[in-house]
């Protein structure tokens, strides 16, 4: 079976898939989204909501976020900014919010901001279940590239990493030979299918055995 042409057909099959269902994720003005799943993301709604929109595909992934509390002080408005927080969780067809710890004022925040956990919740109510970690940086925080950053955690492998298509090509293959950007269709292959939800998984399932 010729793998080129298979892995754009489990791509095509996987974008199809997620055009008909998607996860929502109601952002609040407390949350700074800088990552989702290694692009810059694209919020919906207007400047002064309250809450914005994050589309995600069905299926795993990945964000990366602040929480940015803000209290009133005269006529300033003081805003206390958490490490930035890289989750990774599961979700299909379903409208997620955030749950956030609150705090009275700036000097109970600056405290626990980074101590205390926080959560998503579906449609149902119920915790979506994640892992996440603390994307950290020693030195100056200004002008951090953080899809740069990002993408060298998940080639490490950290505990809220996805699969990242280059990386695997790069560890098998012999000094030298491999470089950054490379991926093959095999490892196309595995990435699209880690992506997709099951019933895509079924339908590629079907597709390779017609097509031997």
């Amino acid at each position: 079976m010729n793998m080129k042409i298979s892995s754009l057909a489990l791509a095509t099959l996987c974008l199809s898939g997620n055009a008909l269902a998607q996860v929502t994720v109601a952002v609040p003005d407390t949350i700074e989204v800088l990552v989702a799943n290694g692009e810059t993301p694209n919020l919906e709604g207007s400047l002064f909501d309250a809450h914005k929109s994050l589309v995600l595909p069905d299926g795993e992934n990945q964000i990366l976020f602040r929480y940015k509390p803000y209290f009133s002080q005269g006529n300033d408005r003081i805003i206390v900014e958490s490490q930035a927080v890289l989750a990774k969780f599961d979700a299909s067809e379903t409208e997620l919010e955030f749950q956030l710890p609150e705090y009275r004022n700036e000097k109970q925040a600056r405290q626990k901001l980074d101590k205390e956990q926080w959560r998503l919740l579906d449609d149902k109510g119920a915790t979506v279940k994640l892992k996440q970690d603390l994307l950290l940086k020693d030195g100056m925080q200004v002008g951090r590239n953080y899809k740069q950053e990002v993408l060298e955690y998940n080639r490490r492998g950290g505990v809220a990493s996805v699969y990242e298509p280059t990386s695997q090509a790069m560890r098998n293959a012999a000094p030298g030979q491999a470089k950054q950007g490379d991926t093959t269709p095999e490892e196309m292959l595995h990435f699209w299918y880690q992506k997709a939800d099951q019933a895509t998984k079924e339908r590629f399932k079907q597709f390779v055995l017609e097509s031997k």
